[in-house]
């Protein structure tokens, strides 16, 4: 299945939300650092899509539980 670009935007902002920057420096959190890193690389190489069977498993973990916990919504895959 491929992570469209779109849906790893909404990852990013449900882990947002979730944990959000802190401290003095507004670092990231751990999993949208993990997903901004992905997302960064999508963009420098213009992709719009990225099979999930590539990410590292730590990252398919967290778009797994954004899918789940956001009711099953799965607008990042295509038949």
């Amino acid at each position: 299945m491929d992570v469209h670009i779109q849906a790893l935007e909404a990852a990013i902002n449900y882990w947002r939300a979730r944990q959000p920057a802190r401290g003095n420096e507004y670092a990231l959190s751990a999993p949208v650092s993990r997903l901004a890193g992905v997302y960064a690389l999508m963009i420098y190489y213009r992709q719009d899509s990225i099979a999930e069977d590539s990410l590292e498993p730590a990252t398919a973990a967290l778009i797994d539980a954004w899918r789940q916990d956001s009711g099953g919504i799965h607008g990042d895959s295509h038949p």
